[in-house]
């Protein structure tokens, strides 16, 4: 299995483990790609952009991930305490998730919060930087 392949899997996985995320959108509301009509609040995977970290895939990996929560609430601040809760699940916990392949440096980049178009879906975008090398 890819790099990327391992890592979309395991985010989703982490994600879905986390008591606290299940706790705060009312159950298990964590998808890769949402589906049409998605109950809110949920939190769905991004873009993952992967690149060799040095001269090819098999010396090592660097990836972006991105995580998206989105709430109807009439403030942000549920989608802040989403982003949070997916940041703690993602960095303590992808690894254990992660299959034939091995963690070895993770971050967050970058988060952002704004209202759509619609006036009444506010969206939260956590960005996080993940570097991977293969198990032996």
């Amino acid at each position: 299995m890819s790099a990327q392949a391992a890592l979309r899997a395991a985010l989703v996985k982490a994600l879905r483990a986390d008591a606290e995320l299940v706790a705060l959108t009312g159950g298990e509301r964590v998808h890769d790609g949402a589906p049409r009509g998605a109950v809110h609040p949920f939190i769905e995977l991004g873009a993952l952009v992967s690149r060799p970290l040095l001269s090819s895939a098999e010396e090592g990996e660097e990836h972006e991930a991105e995580i998206l929560v989105h709430s109807r609430k009439d403030a942000r601040g549920e989608v802040a305490a989403l982003m949070a809760a997916a940041r703690e699940a993602v960095l303590a916990g992808v690894e254990g998730f992660l299959d034939g392949h091995v963690l070895v440096n993770a971050g967050a980049i970058d988060e952002r919060s704004e209202r759509l178009a619609d006036g009444r879906t506010w969206r939260g975008r956590l960005r996080l930087r993940l570097v991977s090398e293969p198990a032996e």
